[in-house]
């Protein structure tokens, strides 16, 4: 039985309608005591739980683990939610999120930036594949797939690195099911304080610990406690409510909506199989098979005196011989229907809006005209932004935790601004490159938009950008101080050379002295 029907009922003075302006008819069927109208109990309404606590309450450990385990596995089994998250995941990070310095300390730049570029390829405990871009894409996908993740900071052979917890590894032991971490081995400094889903917590809800669940069992046979303290732990996460303690997986917004469509889709596979089994039907008064009439003619019986149609085989071909009054038509069949298809439509916009991602740009945007399109790319391009909103506080903290773990062993010099670094973005989701780089152009040449926020949204900084062109054109002078020809021939080819190279070289050649046409020729 609910909490709701076990409640005390109050008794409550019925007001005087007709002072009030309004009707003596009687109550409506909206009517509570409360200040806001609240819909009756009736046998016609489903049950409903009591949502009117923190966060840890409605979600405990229990129940976050059956929320992870549910999201991991429509994960898995749906290409269209993996799909997505993924792409998602590719426009979020990309190629980019690379570490640079945005100080005015030339001397530490050049000191730091070399470092801290070869950390980000090394950061990851395992070493491998997993640099500090990849990372970064895994992190994006753990929090639609899993809601949180943890980035331990830690020292390996005198550097700096970083091991990766996805949320199944931070929890309460099985076995806890109170709010307070008991006095046991693991817990030192942390006895009495508030803990849910492997979280300690102070008075203030600020998180001072994490309980890594690493499997080994005590004396007991029981799960021990193993907490870290918070100054080595980052989360990352998207919260959405103030007594959040975990993240909520962006699929579980559309759970419900997953399901059905994978086992729809997977019984619908079923019927469509069964139908594509099937090519012809044969109508008959008896509509039975006529054993009798398919023996007719000895000699054509197979072997084992199993009775077979009466056909014959021709070049290619095959006659198929039925009784007068018999029918024989081609088996056709409509499904997916139209309807099965326009229905399994509805459902994935609504699971994909759950994800934060227009249906358009997961699955279909030929039936979006220019005006859509643009919407589309500014709703996906929100999303983007906000997910690096969320991810870049936690990754700048790892950032200048290794960037203070250099200066404190000397390997790079301190500087009063040592904890001004950004990270390179990458490209903004577009589908039209050329209209959205003329627009830029003429920003730029009105100046409503700087060198910087150009290069910025396509993940480059204008520092880099403009020492690759320094570098460029140091090395054409260099190649055309060599050759003797003019360095606007390497530089701006299109504007020296015309319409050809002859008419160029004539252009550049001397009017006087020695190598100069005769002007009596």
């Amino acid at each position: 039985m609910s909490r709701r029907r076990n409640r005390k009922v109050e008794a409550v003075a019925k007001p005087d309608v007709k002072a009030l302006g309004g009707s003596n008819y009687g109550y409506s069927f909206t009517s509570s005591s409360s200040i806001m109208p609240g819909s009756q109990d009736t046998n016609l309404r489903g049950w409903r739980p009591n949502l009117d606590a923190d966060f840890w309450r409605m979600v405990p450990n229990g129940q976050h683990r059956s929320m992870l385990s549910d999201s991991r596995y429509i994960f898995g089994g749906s290409p269209m939610v993996s799909g997505a998250v993924l792409k998602k995941a590719k426009y979020v990070v990309g190629d980019a999120w690379q570490p640079r310095y945005v100080g005015r300390d030339d001397a530490f730049r050049r000191a730091a930036e070399p470092i801290m570029r070869a950390w980000a390829r090394n950061c990851d405990v395992r070493g491998g594949p997993h640099d500090w871009r990849i990372n970064l894409r895994n992190a994006s996908v753990a929090i639609d797939r899993d809601g949180d993740l943890f980035a331990v900071l830690t020292d390996m052979d005198g550097e700096p690195r970083v091991q990766w917890l996805e949320a199944h590894r931070i929890g309460n032991p099985a076995w806890f099911s109170e709010p307070v971490v008991p006095d046991a081995p693991g817990t030192a400094g942390y006895v009495g304080m508030f803990v849910a889903a492997g979280i300690v917590y102070d008075a203030y809800m600020r998180p001072v610990g994490y309980n890594l669940l690493s499997g080994k069992k005590t004396m007991d046979g029981k799960e021990g406690w193993n907490i870290l303290p918070a100054a080595s732990v980052v989360p990352f996460f998207d919260p959405v409510w103030f007594s959040q303690t975990r993240g909520i997986p962006s699929i579980l917004n559309g759970i419900l909506d997953w399901y059905d469509i994978e086992e729809t889709k997977a019984a619908e596979k079923i019927a469509v199989k069964a139908a594509s089994s099937i090519s012809l039907i044969e109508s008959s008064d008896t509509g039975r098979r006529e054993i009798g009439r398919e023996a007719i003619g000895a000699a054509a019986l197979p072997a084992g005196g199993k009775q077979g149609l009466q056909t014959q085989v021709m070049e290619k071909g095959l006659i198929r011989y039925i009784k007068n009054g018999n029918s024989l038509q081609a088996f056709q069949s409509n499904r997916p229907s139209p309807a099965w298809i326009g229905f399994m439509e509805d459902l994935k916009r609504g699971a994909f809006l759950g994800l934060g991602l227009p249906y358009e740009f997961v699955w279909d945007s030929a039936k979006i005209g220019g005006a859509g399109v643009r919407s589309m790319v500014g709703q996906v391009q929100r999303t983007v932004s906000d997910r690096q909103s969320v991810m870049f506080q936690p990754a700048l903290s790892i950032l200048l935790w290794a960037v203070a773990s250099y200066v404190q062993r000397g390997r790079i010099p301190f500087s009063p601004d040592w904890m001004d670094w950004d990270f390179s973005m990458p490209a903004r989701y577009s589908v039209d490159l050329g209209r959205d780089s003329q627009n830029e152009r003429e920003n730029l040449s009105v100046g409503t938009q700087s060198l910087s926020q150009i290069l910025g949204a396509q993940g480059i900084t204008a520092a880099d950008h403009l020492n690759e062109r320094a570098a460029d054109y140091l090395l054409a002078k260099s190649i055309a101080d060599e050759r003797g020809i003019p360095l606007q021939w390497l530089i701006n080819p299109s504007a020296s050379f015309g319409n050809t190279a002859d008419q160029a070289i004539e252009e550049q050649a001397p009017t006087v002295g020695p190598g100069a046409p005769d002007p009596n020729a």
